[in-house]
């Protein structure tokens, strides 16, 4: 019975308690007859194979711990426990160059090259390269803007002092500045098993591209077009296995949405922003959950 699932709910060491709209997931699957634990990943005393279930939620810290956070994943693995969303999305999303292979199936993806640490090119042969008189560069693992800078001809030689030093140390991600993040905004949109909940908007504060909440964004409820979720819904379909929970987050361009990123690990799903949310998100986790 529902009643007999015990859930582990998982976050970071400095996020003890979940964050923001995450924290009203843990009451909707007690409604649901679950035992709910919330549980911080690297904490070596947490029995997993205690579990039903893992639920992977705010573990925002992984990407700086990110060989501990790959065992972790593997030992989840090992003990073949179910992991929501499942293992095989986790890994593959971990990694920002699944975007490449999401521009082959010809998706609407922000352009993109990535940069390894035996490549040579400068910023600015980059920024010809992309033909974009400023860029946006990122580690293809990160999380929360770490390392992202935007770079134009009047901060470069500043940047490239940071650059010089962590590309020596990892892959990273570079694409064309999208003035309409500035603009207009980061449009997300939030699925649960491929079907559209709720949208939210996310604007940078003034001078910044950031639009993450540390960096002094907002975020704002907002109603989408039939369309805009046609299109990002476009996107997941075209995955080899449907998530459980999905952040679509893209641009407007010209009447098209435009992938910046597909969020399928730890994404923040801004469910107090809907009060259904949480009921819906709940609902999917328990109907993954196998039959008693």
């Amino acid at each position: 019975m529902n009643s007999q699932r015990h859930l582990a709910v998982v976050t970071s060491a400095d996020l003890p308690d979940l964050f923001g709209g995450e924290k009203l997931l843990p009451p909707a699957l007690l409604e649901m007859g679950a035992k709910v634990s919330v549980c911080i990943w690297d904490d070596p005393t947490v029995q997993w194979q205690s579990f039903d279930a893992v639920i992977i939620r705010c573990p925002w810290d992984y990407h700086e711990k990110l060989a501990d956070f790959l065992q972790w994943l593997e030992r989840l693995s090992v003990m073949k426990l179910l992991v929501i969303n499942d293992l095989a999305t986790l890994n593959w999303n971990l990694n920002k160059k699944y975007l490449f292979e999401l521009s082959s199936k010809q998706l609407p993806i922000i352009p993109s090259l990535c940069v390894t640490p035996e490549d040579l090119s400068t910023l600015a042969e980059l920024m010809k390269e992309l033909d974009s008189e400023q860029i946006v560069i990122k580690p293809v693992q990160s999380a929360g803007a770490w390392r992202t800078l935007r770079v134009n001809p009047d901060n470069i030689v500043e940047v490239d002092r940071d650059f010089a030093v962590w590309r020596r140390e990892q892959d990273f991600l570079v694409q064309p500045f999208m003035p309409e993040i500035m603009q207009d905004g980061e449009w997300s949109l939030i699925f649960f098993d491929g079907e559209f909940s709720h949208a939210v908007l996310k604007s940078a504060k003034a001078g910044d591209f950031r639009v993450q909440s540390d960096h002094g964004g907002t975020v704002r409820s907002v109603a989408v077009s039939v369309n805009m979720q046609a299109q990002a819904q476009a996107i997941l379909n075209a995955l080899e296995r449907m998530p459980c929970y999905a952040r679509v987050d893209g641009v407007i361009r010209d009447g098209q949405f435009m992938l910046m990123e597909l969020e399928l690990l730890e994404p923040e799903l801004f469910l107090e922003f809907d009060a259904d949310a949480p009921q819906r998100f709940a609902q999917v986790i328990m109907r993954r959950l196998p039959r008693s």
